[in-house]
């Protein structure tokens, strides 16, 4: 009985060995984004990671669920050096896995400003991009493999060992009885831990009461995150409102009748890759990475009050091409929803006549941008294998903007219009690589990306100078927006408003009514009904954003990250969480950098935004869940 108790306490000091480790990696990921947070002093810093040590036991008893029961269970086997080995094996894997997810997300937070969810094990099998990619994540974030190498040779080095094994033990039948109720009960104890000591089990969004909401991702740690969200994008149908009053605050049902005829232009969607708002000069007034951008938009209808629906590519091409948001933890492209009926661009203009398309430099299958496409109804789908010229290939992702927005071109030329068209550009995305031959000609910036993002602005150039001189092109309205943002630099950039803050920009070479600068707030998911707006359609349609070219609707922007919707309308952002209701309501038109909560002095514009969002959230989840995304 003495031996087996001398095993139970290895057991906890080994799972003591991998808290230490969680803690070192949250330290690891406060110093590579410090600059995210809000500015915590030394001891709220503490607290915080105080805080975060109950969801490092959660994740440590979770994950070595296997390793703690075989050393629970009573038997004779717990004296053998083979069953010691591979315990010891199995520990060290599995525990690496674990701190290999954390250390990844030191510098993936940087892009999408949240722990990784579950819905990033089904992007990993929907192409080969990470196997191609690998040796460069290596070669860029070497420090990080060196990190995690460290922690592994921790985990193996500081293992306490085992007692010294025995050939053969007989246990008496009376030690298997005592063992067994301590296991149990020890069992007990290890199960309240996973779950906290709470009535309800412990949950992502109980980080948000110990720090503000821009801090939570600090407070977690990311396998368990990615364990909470598994399985965990089944939406409840809402009933905050009767369906009636519902309603009259949100209706995703849209009708822009009209006396004019349907007026059939081409239409084409260019989707910039990680271009925030921030870089286009003409939008930001600080920068100067976008000179033909920023020319074209002194003869374009542009935005500054754009934002996306995402941070991530895969919540954009729904939301632009069939305005549809991610109001869920998975992406809609990786969720069980995803075989639902819906409408898009592409399958209300083919009842017009149109031809659709959708370009996308990457190996076919990138974030199953090629499933979707087909699910919108678009009937062709442009990708690297598509392209068909290996010697444009950048290396990592795909094929360089220029070569591929040249190829989009003559594509353009070769259809038959009327056209609906969309292309996502590639050379802006991380690792930032641009042809050889452009190397030093790019003006260089604070980070990385802006080198790329003159390369692909030079690309957009070279793209308008060949489709200028095509037919189509006068009879064309071009619609210029980001998948979302990317690393700020400016801290009004680095709020949870400026991280979601993106160009939307209206040109049309033939239609001088489309110019100016309009400050109503925008959102990707107005791309599709201003589009169906602007020509005239004139039948029903599910749309949960409103056409900028419409007075007579509200106009607002939403988003959904770390379990947290925002709200945004009326120079008011809403930070809204859907279990216990309104959280922060900031006045960011005098207020930049969110600083001062509005929460219990500005009742009636709270009231009223919480019945508007509580409105969408509703038809939202009934729509998915019914699968009632057509008009019928």
């Amino acid at each position: 009985m003495k031996k087996y108790f001398v095993n139970i306490s290895l057991l906890l000091k080994r799972l003591a060995l991998v808290l230490i480790l969680l803690s070192i990696s949250r330290l690891v990921f406060y110093i590579l984004n410090y600059s995210f947070f809000s500015d915590p002093g030394i001891w709220e810093i503490i607290k915080l990671f105080i805080a975060g040590i109950q969801y490092d036991i959660a994740t440590v008893l979770a994950f070595n669920i296997l390793f703690i029961i075989l050393y629970l269970l009573p038997g004779s086997y717990l004296f053998r050096r083979k069953f010691h080995a591979i315990m010891k094996i199995l520990f060290i894997v599995v525990n690496g896995i674990i701190l290999a997810s954390n250390f990844a997300d030191c510098e993936y937070f940087k892009f999408v400003n949240k722990r990784t969810t579950a819905d990033i094990i089904p992007y990993i099998f929907l192409s080969d991009d990470l196997v191609t990619l690998m040796p460069r994540f290596i070669r860029d974030f070497w420090y990080l493999f060196l990190i995690w190498f460290s922690t592994i040779f921790s985990l193996w080095y500081l293992y306490p060992k085992h007692i010294k094994p025995v050939k053969s033990k007989q246990i008496p039948w009376f030690n298997y009885i005592y063992q067994g109720i301590f296991s149990i009960l020890l069992l007990g104890v290890f199960l309240a831990g996973f779950r906290g000591v709470r009535l309800k089990p412990l949950r992502i969004i109980d980080a948000a009461r110990y720090t503000k909401t821009k801090n939570i991702p600090l407070v977690l740690n990311t396998p368990f995150v990615i364990l909470k969200t598994i399985g965990n994008n089944q939406l409840t149908e809402k009933s905050y409102l009767t369906e009636e009053e519902s309603l009259t605050y949100f209706d995703p049902v849209k009708e822009y009748s009209s006396d004019k005829n349907f007026n059939p232009q081409n239409i084409v969607i260019i989707i910039l890759e990680s271009f925030s708002k921030e870089y286009v000069g003409a939008l930001s007034g600080n920068m100067d990475y976008t000179p033909f951008l920023d020319s074209l938009i002194q003869h374009a209808l542009v935005f500054p009050n754009a934002f996306a629906n995402g941070k991530r590519s895969i919540e954009a091409m729904p939301s632009i091409i069939a305005s549809l948001p991610t109001l869920m933890t998975s992406s809609y492209i990786s969720s069980g929803y995803v075989t639902n009926n819906i409408n898009s661009l592409a399958s209300l203009l083919k009842n017009k006549g149109y031809n659709t398309s959708f370009f996308h430099g990457g190996s076919n299958g990138t974030m199953g941008f090629d499933n979707f496409a087909r699910a919108a109804s678009i009937d062709d789908y442009y990708g690297m294998n598509e392209y068909g010229k290996n010697k444009d290939f950048d290396g990592n992702w795909g094929i360089f903007d220029e070569e591929f927005l040249q190829f989009y071109a003559k594509k353009l030329n070769s259809f038959k219009e009327p056209f609906f068209s969309s292309l996502f550009t590639l050379s802006s995305h991380h690792p930032y690589t641009i042809p050889e031959k452009y190397k030093g000609k790019f003006k260089k910036g604070p980070l990385k990306i802006l080198e790329a993002v003159s390369y692909s602005d030079f690309a957009l150039k070279r793209f308008f100078e060949t489709a200028s001189k095509m037919p189509w092109y006068n009879n064309t309205l071009f619609i210029f927006t980001a998948d979302h943002t990317s690393q700020p630099i400016s801290p009004e950039y680095k709020t949870k408003l400026g991280e979601f803050r993106v160009p939307i920009i209206f040109f049309h070479p033939a239609d001088s009514s489309l110019q100016g600068k309009k400050d109503l707030i925008t959102q990707q998911l107005d791309i599709m009904p201003s589009v169906l707006d602007y020509l005239d359609y004139d039948e029903p349609f599910i749309s949960f954003g409103n056409s900028i070219f419409s007075s007579m609707e509200d106009h607002f922007a939403l988003n959904f990250q770390n379990g947290i919707y925002q709200f945004i309308e009326n120079g008011y952002t809403l930070l809204y969480n859907q279990n216990e209701g309104p959280i922060a309501l900031y006045h960011f038109e005098t207020d930049p950098l969110l600083e001062n909560n509005l929460l219990g002095t500005s009742q009636s514009t709270l009231n009223e935004m919480v019945k508007k969002i509580e409105s969408i959230i509703q038809e939202y989840n009934r729509r998915m869940i019914r699968n009632e995304l057509v008009v019928k």
